[in-house]
């Protein structure tokens, strides 16, 4: 039984053991995995630390971030082929499951994955499809704010407590509010956004550093500089300034610069978690706790404006990195029956308004096309079932074309297509008028996927299809195609992914280092390097262990 936590920056993969969920540590002894895929000298696939490594030195060689594409139609151009977002979260979830068959020596066939509550219905099938592609069987696509909430639920006492979620990772930002009481977990409302998060406060740090030094980077240079943007980020977090190399001399960065730089990003924090509070119907003051998930979101810039908002101390009682793949494990555990969790109950809600285009008449012989009518709200608790009645706009009109839409906007241009259904042969008789009177039912289920069922009153004639025109999303084919062609790929051995990263953080660290600490880096990478094409592990562990314990006060400050 297995959760994972697909991640913008990182991902993770727990279990539930001994009736606590644990998450469990690659060969690096990290659980933390960064989401990054790449493609080595010698045709190699990496993924992980050894990616992320890779793409400093080598920035085309790869990608990462490519969760903020999930649902999209983008490709990205490395290992001299073109690559879709799906496949490369494949490849990060098929590491989860590597990782978790190392621990538990069985096969892994089935999962819980984590994603956004405000992902829309494409990003949610772009997930399954790449999960597919890994090989995993997806028992529940579970929103990462409502995981936090179970892993916190899993530890509550008895009493009835009012939570917030506020979940700022490094792409995704979402609010949930929910009740937790007798082993239930109620979500109350979610609100968010799909493109937001710690990613961008870095690229603003890097921007508003730009400006004001009116210096930035070479190309080949960009990815390393934003490393080192990303630590001053992190260490503003834990003291008051940082310094950084800007034009060949050491600038410092004040924690107001920060705050200066990112203003913009933090002022659209707010709305979300006031949206989230009016939906669910509560004020900050009926709040009992404010939990925080996702790296993100222990920024200072973002725990004094939630405290101010919320007028309470945010809870980091579970660690925000490692609290949403815990809670994965644990539906994942619910799943399975696993008697460790059978008094847990959980309750989510849509977080999209669903419905459809209609036209309507605004003044006699005046029809206009593109309003949206709802018909499941957001919030509404799921697994929900909603049906309105339509009819055609035209006396005879033989076929009716239904467009579905997910958002809030009044009108569908403001908001996400998802699909489409055509109905035709509406006519039963010779000038029948106003033959499309039809039902559509809108069936929503706890993985966020939608069913549409269209009936049409005068036949009985139901339609019930599967959406087309859903860009990022694959046919069965194109998935069983992207398995045939990940296949040949010459992946790294299973058995030596340390050896592998470790040489990739070499390579990065000797292209950062200078005089003799270049010069003893050189020495010990060639000796570990002689020890792999030894193939004896006596000599690699000693080598290796060597090589670690050089490069590790380089990089103690990174997380």
């Amino acid at each position: 039984m297995i959760g994972i936590d697909l991640g913008t920056t990182n991902s993770l993969v727990a279990v539930l053991l001994d009736g606590e969920p644990r998450t469990l540590a690659n060969e690096l002894g990290e659980d933390l995995t960064p989401s990054a895929v790449s493609v080595a000298a010698d045709g190699s696939i990496l993924v992980g630390r050894a990616a992320k490594d890779r793409l400093i030195t080598a920035p085309h060689s790869g990608r990462a971030f490519f969760k903020r594409d999930m649902g999209t139609p983008l490709t990205y151009q490395f290992g001299g082929r073109s690559w879709t977002p799906v496949e490369c979260s494949a490849l990060v979830l098929k590491e989860m499951k590597r990782i978790a068959e190392l621990h538990l020596q069985i096969p892994v066939e089935s999962a819980v994955i984590t994603v956004p509550a405000y992902f829309h219905d494409q990003q949610r099938q772009a997930t399954l499809d790449a999960a597919k592609i890994a090989g995993l069987h997806v028992e529940r696509l579970l929103n990462e704010p409502t995981a936090a909430a179970l892993a916190y639920g899993f530890r509550a006492n008895d009493d009835l407590n009012t939570l917030m979620v506020f979940d700022l990772g490094g792409g995704t930002f979402d609010v949930t509010v929910l009740e937790c009481f007798d082993g239930v977990v109620e979500v109350k409302a979610s609100a968010g956004e799909s493109r937001l998060g710690g990613e961008d406060y870095t690229d603003a740090l890097a921007a508003w550093i730009s400006r004001e030094f009116q210096w930035s980077p070479a190309e080949n240079e960009r990815l390393r500089w934003r490393e080192r943007v990303e630590l001053v980020k992190r260490l503003l977090s834990r003291q008051d300034s940082a310094s950084l190399p800007v034009a060949g001399k050491e600038i410092q960065i004040s924690r107001d610069d920060f705050i200066a730089a990112t203003t913009g990003l933090t002022a659209r924090l707010r709305p979300v978690v006031r949206r989230a509070l009016r939906d669910a119907q509560l004020t900050p003051a009926q709040l009992d706790s404010v939990l925080l998930v996702g790296g993100a979101s222990r920024m200072p810039v973002v725990t004094s404006q939630l405290s101010e908002d919320t007028g309470l101390p945010p809870d980091t009682s579970l660690d925000p990195d490692r609290v949403v793949a815990l809670g994965a494990a644990i539906q994942q555990g619910l799943c399975a029956g696993n008697t460790a969790v059978r008094d847990l109950v959980l309750t989510d809600v849509c977080p999209h308004t669903l419905g459809i285009e209609v036209s309507k008449q605004l003044t006699p012989g005046n029809v206009e096309n593109g309003f949206f009518s709802p018909l499941i709200e957001r919030n509404t608790t799921l697994p929900a079932s909603r049906s309105d009645g339509f009819r055609t706009m035209r006396e005879e009109q033989d076929e009716l074309l239904l467009k579905v839409y997910q958002g809030e906007g009044r009108m569908v241009k403001d908001n996400q297509f998802i699909g489409q259904i055509r109905l035709s042969g509406l006519k039963t008789r010779r000038k029948q008028q106003f033959p499309g009177q039809v039902e559509v039912r809108f069936s929503y289920d706890m993985n966020g996927i939608l069913e549409v069922e269209v009936t049409v009153l005068e036949s009985g004639k139901k339609y019930c299809e599967v959406f087309e025109q859903r860009p990022g999303t694959m046919t069965p084919e194109q998935i069983a195609e992207a398995v045939r062609a990940l296949q040949p790929l010459k992946i790294h051995p299973r058995e030596f992914p340390l050896n592998r990263a470790r040489i990739e953080r070499a390579n990065r660290l000797f292209a950062d280092l200078i005089g003799q600490d270049r010069e003893l880096l050189s020495i010990l990478l060639d000796r570990f390097e002689a020890a792999l094409s030894s193939q004896d592990p006596s000599p690699i562990n000693e080598t290796g262990g060597r090589l670690d314990a050089f490069m590790q006060s380089f990089f103690q400050d990174e997380v």
